[in-house]
């Protein structure tokens, strides 16, 4: 065989990859754009609803989680990965509603003279419902939602190894001490970005002040700015 007709296969072969690799991350693009409204906002039943799987429960640090069905795997090798350091991944929160997250909101809001002052201050840990990234089953909150957890040698141990590891399955930190406008850091917090990227994208195309409504303080979120200061004041990692 001459060294051209193998410089050819060899040639062919490279394209061929290439070809196939492109494929699939346009299938995977068709197959996150125009991701429903309601997906975004949150408004579906996640134990009813076949984007979404049951956490087996012995992960979950609490109640029955629910997660996006493209992120458990990759979740669950990384749990297994960090086990072998003798870390436990396990998860406080994942997936949640829209009516959830009026709940966690409504119960931390009161009535005041300046109520702005009151919505800031849930702000700093806590998302308007319908503008959580919990909504969309591609972010979990790991092991405690306690700052002085993370203060401790087990919790400086796991958020050292999530720093150094996470980004290899996918998972970013969505709030750090980067310079930026919105939430308080939050080590627990943290997105796997191949999907979140997506949904990112169509909440900015399809989400208006017109849908963040039906909870207490919902008449300032376009006065507070709340989608490019909270939804959109995230690491800049997560834009690549």
């Amino acid at each position: 065989m001459s060294k051209s007709i193998v410089f050819l296969i060899i040639f062919s072969t490279i394209i061929s990859f290439f070809l196939k690799d492109n494929e699939k991350i346009e299938n995977k693009e068709n197959q996150y754009s125009n991701i429903d409204k309601n997906y975004l906002l949150g408004k579906v039943k996640a134990h009813e609803d076949t984007m979404f799987l049951k956490i087996p429960q012995k992960l979950c640090l609490k109640r029955t989680e629910y997660i996006h069905k493209d992120v458990l795997p990759h979740y669950l090798k990384m749990y297994q990965e960090a086990e072998k350091q003798g870390i436990n991944l396990k998860i406080v929160s994942a997936f949640r509603s829209f009516d959830s997250q009026k709940w966690i909101w409504n119960n931390k809001f009161y009535e005041s003279q300046n109520k702005i002052d009151v919505i800031l201050k849930i702000l700093k840990y806590s998302a308007m419902p319908g503008s959580s990234r919990h909504h969309w089953g591609t972010d979990i909150d790991l092991l405690s939602t306690q700052l002085s957890y993370f203060e401790t040698n087990e919790g400086i141990k796991a958020y050292n190894w999530l720093c150094e590891n996470a980004n290899n399955f996918g998972f970013y930190q969505v709030y750090t001490n980067k310079p930026y406008i919105g939430y308080y850091e939050e080590k627990w917090h943290w997105t796997y970005l191949p999907v979140a990227k997506f949904y990112l994208e169509e909440y900015k195309k399809q989400i208006s002040y017109e849908d963040i409504k039906d909870f207490q303080g919902s008449e300032f979120a376009k006065e507070l700015n709340i989608f490019e200061k909270y939804v959109f004041g995230i690491d800049s990692l997560l834009f690549k």
